[in-house]
């Protein structure tokens, strides 16, 4: 079977947070019995080497950047190549002669503590992850390629002297030869080892100077590789009270929108907030999850598994032909290249309770948004859905057991593709659905939250009790929508961000570059965006 792969790309803090949750779900759904194969290919993401043990290595296809001292005890080189004990890697000068000026390493949490002591049986309820997490590295699983982690070593890591707030910080940080040459060349051997590429996914933080340094990348993507790239702009979650710098994070956002939606072929933001702007709003609720959203460890967790099941579409073995531009062309018609992503944690799927009788008795929307000022509605949407985690034998009962199932339309119907797709049809108005599904659950271990309400089972079904159980299987439905919902998305941003009558009052932004009439064509831009998704879509 020919892999179609794919680059990530992660740039600045929660973007990390979020990819680290996701790569952490991907290694804890690998399935090593060759008698009950993995339906995902996990090759499209991932890449096949050899250390330099001669050793075969199973590796993310990944780059990601983020800010000095937000790294701890993880070495830029990573761990898996051991480059540093290589006898052929000599210093071309004397160390002796040398003055070496060396930083205290971040103490390792417990639990990357326990991922080294294999042979020692670790009682997971020791790990108090919420209060041991500090960064995204705290929390990681995989080992890294050497070329995987980039260090912005100008700007610290919660530093407020010197921050990297700022759009034009991140362009113009791309424009130093010295970043511009080295990530360039990373991306470049990536897609030389690959057999036939089929683009990028890039996640990147929205709000600060990260949000220059993704545009500059993703337009550096389509001039040199012509390749799908799908774009998930991340905003944290955040509860604390208005104050002066949310204008700048929304003169961000405002700019990185313009230019991602101008480079890449799809795009969606995300968000556990209600609310992106201001950013003192309510989170978004899930029935049977309980979390804290200003917890980055809690809020990325849910992104992420958002973020797992609905690429499925294009890493599934049952659809090999199923690519990442063809997600996009469905999705960015007439040029609206913006989307809505939404997610149902856990899949409501009740105790010794048939899929045909969940969705006949179904009340409420299908999905939770996790796109930011923009409720999706079920009706005039293009929309690319993923549930995953539902078994054949759960659809409905034998026909010498049906009883009322029998008199439902939806009996006819022999498998859950057919069941859901039946459902979709009749319940989303003037909508066009392609509709991917896996039997496989979405597997959970540590260190997943445990944000799971005490009625959830621990095979992930809903109970009518409480039942106390650790979760470890869950049933999910993510999805991305295009339709009428994201005018209000846009129209909130546009609101907020004509609250600046001129950006001269902003000196950060104009003395590192931005003119006054580049701002004036960004909101613009903004307008034009919402007047696109105002029309009669469908």
């Amino acid at each position: 079977m020919t892999t179609r792969e794919i680059l990530t790309i992660q740039l600045g803090h929660y973007s990390n947070y979020i990819g680290t949750h996701w790569w952490n779900l991907q290694e804890s759904n690998f399935t090593y019995d060759p008698k009950h194969p993995s339906e995902i290919n996990h090759d499209v993401l991932y890449r096949e080497g050899e250390n330099t043990q001669k050793q075969v290595t199973f590796t993310p296809r990944l780059l990601l950047v983020d800010l000095k001292g937000a790294l701890g005890y993880l070495s830029e080189q990573g761990s898996l190549y051991n480059t540093a004990d290589d006898p052929d890697n000599h210093l071309l000068w004397d160390d002796t002669k040398l003055e070496i000026t060396s930083a205290e390493l971040s103490p390792r949490t417990p639990f990357i503590e326990s991922l080294n002591k294999s042979n020692e049986t670790v009682e997971t309820g020791s790990f108090n992850f919420e209060n041991d997490v500090k960064s995204w590295v705290d929390y990681t699983l995989p080992l890294f390629h050497p070329r995987t982690v980039t260090v912005i070593k100008k700007y610290l890591h919660n530093c407020t002297q010197q921050s990297f707030n700022i759009f034009t910080y991140g362009r113009d940080l791309w424009t130093t030869e010295q970043f511009s040459d080295d990530f360039s060349d990373r991306i470049r051997l990536y897609v030389e080892e690959c057999d036939l590429m089929q683009g990028f996914q890039v996640l990147m933080d929205s709000t600060d100077g990260f949000a220059g340094l993704g545009a500059s990348c993703i337009q550096h993507l389509r001039d040199e590789f012509g390749k799908s790239i799908l774009t998930f702009p991340c905003l944290d979650f955040n509860n604390a009270e208005p104050s002066a710098s949310d204008l700048i994070k929304i003169v961000n956002t405002a700019l990185c929108w313009q230019h991602i939606g101008e480079y890449s072929s799809l795009y969606s933001p995300l968000s556990c907030g209600q609310v992106g702007w201001p950013f003192g709003a309510d989170s978004r609720k899930f029935q049977n999850i309980t979390y804290s959203p200003e917890l980055k460890y809690h809020s990325s967790a849910i992104l992420a598994t958002a973020l797992d099941t609905l690429t499925l579409r294009y890493r599934t073995k049952r659809y090999p032909n199923a690519s990442l531009s063809d997600l996009c062309a469905d999705l960015n018609k007439l040029g609206r290249k913006a989307t809505a992503t939404s997610l149902n944690l856990p899949f409501p799927m009740k105790v010794k309770m048939d899929l045909i009788d969940i969705l006949d008795e179904f009340e409420g929307p299908l999905w939770t948004s996790l796109t930011p000022s923009c409720d999706i509605s079920m009706d005039n949407n293009m929309q690319s859905i993923v549930l995953r985690g539902i078994s054949e034998d759960r659809i409905k009962r034998p026909i010498h057991e049906a009883n009322k199932q029998i008199s439902k339309p939806a009996y006819k119907c022999s498998s859950v593709h057919e069941m859901m797709t039946f459902y979709l049809a009749c319940t989303c108005h003037a909508s066009a659905t392609y509709l991917s599904n896996i039997e496989a659950p979405l597997k959970l271990s540590l260190p997943y939250p445990k944000i799971f309400n005490n009625n959830v089972t621990e095979n992930g079904n809903i109970a009518e009790w409480p039942i106390g159980a650790d979760v470890n299987s869950v049933a999910v439905m993510a999805g991305m929508h295009s339709g009428n919902s994201i005018a209000a998305m846009y129209e909130s941003l546009l609101k907020q961000t004509k609250r600046i009558k001129s950006i001269k009052k902003f000196h950060a932004f104009t003395d590192s570059g931005l003119e006054e009439d580049e701002f004036t064509e960004c909101v613009h831009s903004l307008a034009d965006c919402k007047e696109a998704y105002e029309d009669n879509y469908i």
